[in-house]
């Protein structure tokens, strides 16, 4: 159920989708929604009823074709996420939270609000940093850049935070630090360049929209962050051979006055399975005086043992930087740290 307005919209029944089976009637949502969540949905059909698809359902309803415009982008929040079907609301520009972006356009505001932003590239990377479908030259050019040294240091970590595409723009201007550090964004230093490379060879332009769209969302987070006075930085980074993690660097406003900045490492691969490392750094009134807390969090055995035997370790390791490892934890991943399985469903809509 949506609030649009005063006027009712009245369920449908029976829509039908290329590939869908949905029978004769409405098939109530077999997904997990949470209250306070904003969901983004791309109108795919206007008449006979109007069809918003997003990520993983059809909302579909029987409204007025000329309120909307195939292609626009709608952003919905949960109210209920536990009546059948749920209660969704709608957002227009006054119920948005507040963002300089978010007047912009509803691009912008499908970007900034879009979930698991860079899920559509971590996919293809996976899938293409080890396999030949690419042609020979680009399968080389991305062989090359997706990887760090055998022993990295900060120089290499920054250098990958650069190269993440984040900063294609700055580092095109010669007298910027980005550029001065990793050199000009090119196809071989820089993972949007080298995506927007790869979109002019044929048929593959549409195969790389959705992942030069999740670097574009990363951006607009990135963006919008800095506007109020945060930090958030999400990329990926070469991690062993054709592996990589999703690193998120975030800083809210009470953490800026308390110098506190919260780092998170994720990886899901066949070796190691789901792995999540958050941190938490501190850093004290002399600059050498930072404090570092660690929580370990996996989905398989060999996690616990490993950290508990190696504290002294990642004490030393920490020490030679100036960082006292204040607490290390190991657990499980939690609900949260956990993936949602995704399903596509057809949902029905009214107010």
């Amino acid at each position: 159920m949506i609030d649009s307005g005063p006027k009712p919209l009245a369920p449908s029944s029976g829509v039908v989708k290329p590939g869908i089976n949905l029978g004769n009637g409405p098939i109530l949502p077999a997904i997990t929604l949470i209250k306070g969540q904003i969901v983004e949905g791309v109108v795919l059909q206007l008449q006979p009823r109007l069809l918003v698809e997003t990520a993983n359902s059809i909302f579909s309803a029987a409204a007025s074709s000329a309120v909307y415009t195939l292609g626009e982008r709608l952003l919905f929040k949960v109210l209920d996420p536990d009546l059948h079907p749920p209660r969704l609301e709608l957002l227009r520009f006054g119920k948005l939270p507040d963002s300089p972006l978010v007047q912009q356009s509803a691009f912008l505001r499908s970007l900034l609000y879009r979930p698991n932003s860079l899920a559509p590239l971590q996919k293809w990377v996976s899938n293409h940093l080890s396999s030949t479908t690419l042609p020979p030259v680009l399968a080389t050019l991305l062989q090359d850049f997706w990887q760090l040294p055998s022993n990295p240091k900060a120089i290499d970590i920054q250098k990958a935070l650069l190269m993440s595409g984040l900063f294609s723009e700055s580092r095109n201007k010669s007298q910027s630090l980005a550029s001065a550090m990793a050199g000009l964004a090119k196809s071989h230093n820089d993972l949007k360049a080298f995506l927007q490379l790869l979109a002019l060879e044929d048929g593959l332009e549409m195969q790389v929209k959705p992942l030069l769209e999740a670097l574009y969302s990363s951006q607009i987070k990135s963006l919008d962050a800095l506007l109020n006075n945060q930090l958030y930085y999400q990329w990926l980074m070469p991690w062993f051979d054709h592996q990589h993690l999703l690193i998120t660097l975030q800083q809210n406003q009470q953490q800026r006055r308390q110098k506190q900045w919260s780092i998170s490492l994720a990886h899901q691969g066949p070796e190691l399975g789901s792995l999540q490392i958050n941190l938490l750094l501190t850093q004290g009134l002399q600059e050498r005086e930072t404090t570092a807390s660690l929580h370990f969090a996996s989905d398989s055995l060999w996690l616990a043992p490993l950290v508990t035997s190696s504290k002294y370790q990642l004490h030393t390791a920490l020490q030679v930087h100036g960082i006292h490892l204040q607490q290390v934890s190991v657990g499980p991943i939690t609900e949260t740290e956990a993936k949602p399985k995704v399903t596509h469903t057809i949902l029905d809509i009214h107010v």
